[in-house]
């Protein structure tokens, strides 16, 4: 009991220690004036000074101000000059941590050195935040591209150089981050956009406002001191994003080009007398880890080269090619219900699906049946990409646009809903039911799946001009 009460104690004072640390991390400003005139300001215009000498707003300190024309004022005042031990103290003064400053001449010179050791630079950062294929944040790189390497910052007396420092942060790959930068500066949710520029302890939002002050504001040495450390939380996808990327993705896997190729595999192997189980398994999972690393790749290929041209072109190159795709599904959905299987032209080209069924049979027959699945389940998922990939790619590029939060997520949804008709197939097969009849199934179904296949492109579609 006294041990846990010992450390009870230690801990309470371990936390008073942090509380007073950080409360520390406050400087306390005391100022002592004598102001008989009812128009002036004696108070904003030190605010202002103060911020000139030390490159800290006075709001970021415990401020307390005296009017000594007054009898309050006089009686602080001489509480003060009693408790520093001063006999005579000279108007105006100013107090900051305890050690006072008295006149114009003190605080030019004695603050101005003292402030100087409270910053852990004295660069000037800009940390902008844009996302790609943005006409307005392209506007706001000219004015950043347009500042100086370094400006002269004026501290009283003295005169230092401030080296000049731009980080670019892209939103769409780093969202948990620019919300957490939003939280420290309470930024408004209406000014939450991009292109957005944050210096010191201020912000500038749009481009018209960087364009058109963030020279001067740099210049004034009011983004000295670098930006205060935040650290992003990470953000989960919206429910509607998952759902949708869900839907897509198992409307994607219902593609003929990928069912038969599993159904081809699973009745080789259940002709050669093997186990199916484990050489199935090897090459669904093969086929989601190509399907993760294609998504990833491309992905990323999209959010780092993603001029301002892009976005305009990809929504209508998305346009004409889904209309076209939409096109080609009805009309196969059309040969389909017309028993017209000859018909059907959205599908692997014959040489690339006669090449596939050849490597198929030919990996069946390897020893090593569970790694030759695998890397059979790799290069088939690569080869039917030109078919059953064509949903993926388009939500891929919607991704790229919006900028949405937990994309990774969304993407491993995604493929995973693609292999869910797959694996369903697989389970049939496992508990009794034919391959034969499973590719009877999908191809008496081969017209519905094709306009659900054309209704998903038809969504991507309206989704992107709403982006």
């Amino acid at each position: 009991m006294r041990r846990a009460l010992a450390l009870l104690l230690a801990l309470l004072a371990l936390c008073a220690h942090a509380l007073a640390e950080d409360a520390g991390a406050r400087h306390s400003v005391e100022y002592y004036y004598s102001n008989y005139c009812e128009s002036c300001t004696p108070e904003a215009d030190f605010a202002a000074q103060f911020r000139e000498l030390t490159g800290l707003d006075l709001s970021q300190c415990d401020f307390t101000a005296w009017n000594a024309a007054r009898a309050d004022g006089q009686a602080a005042l001489a509480e003060a000059a009693e408790r520093l031990g001063i006999d005579d103290p000279a108007l105006p003064m100013a107090v900051v941590d305890g050690i006072p400053y008295q006149g114009a001449s003190q605080m030019r010179g004695a603050l101005v050195e003292t402030a100087l050791s409270w910053h852990e630079t004295l660069d000037s950062e800009i940390l902008f935040l844009y996302v790609p294929a943005c006409e307005r944040c392209d506007e706001a790189e000219a004015a950043l591209d347009a500042l100086p390497e370094s400006v002269t910052l004026r501290r009283g007396d003295k005169q230092i150089e401030s080296r000049v420092r731009v980080r670019r942060v892209d939103v769409s790959a780093d969202p948990g981050f620019a919300q957490a930068l939003f939280e420290a500066y309470g930024v408004p949710d209406d000014r939450r956009v991009t292109p957005i520029a944050f210096f010191a302890d201020r912000y500038l939002a749009g481009a018209e406002a960087i364009s058109g002050r963030l020279a001067q504001e740099v210049a004034l040495g009011r983004a000295s001191g670098g930006v205060p450390e935040v650290a992003a939380a990470p953000e989960a996808p919206s429910p509607v994003s998952l759902a949708q990327a869900a839907l897509t993705g198992l409307t994607a896997g219902l593609n003929t080009c990928a069912l038969s190729m599993l159904l081809l595999f699973m009745s080789l192997v259940l002709e050669s007398g093997r186990r199916a189980a484990p050489p199935v398994i090897a090459y669904l999972l093969a086929k989601l880890a190509c399907y993760l690393l294609i998504g990833f790749a491309l992905l990323r290929v999209f959010q780092r080269f993603n001029p301002t041209w892009l976005h305009p072109l990809a929504r209508w190159l998305l346009t004409g090619i889904g209309a076209a795709l939409i096109a080609l599904n009805l009309s196969d959905a059309l040969h389909a219900k017309r028993g017209d299987l000859g018909g059907v032209r959205n599908q692997l080209p014959g040489g690339v699906r006669g090449g596939l069924m050849g490597l198929i049979r030919r990996l069946t027959r390897s020893r090593a049946l569970v790694p030759a699945s695998a890397a059979l389940g790799f290069i088939v998922a690569g080869g039917e990409f030109m078919c059953a990939g064509q949903l993926y790619l388009m939500q891929l590029m919607n991704a790229a646009q919006s900028g949405a939060p937990g994309q990774g997520l969304t993407l491993a949804v995604y493929c995973l809903a693609f292999l869910t008709p797959s694996a369903a197939v697989f389970g049939l097969v496992l508990a009794g039911h034919s391959h034969l009849r499973a590719a009877g199934f999908f191809a008496r179904h081969m017209a519905l799946i094709k306009l659900l296949t054309a209704g998903a492109m038809l969504l991507l579609i309206i989704t992107a001009w709403l982006l």
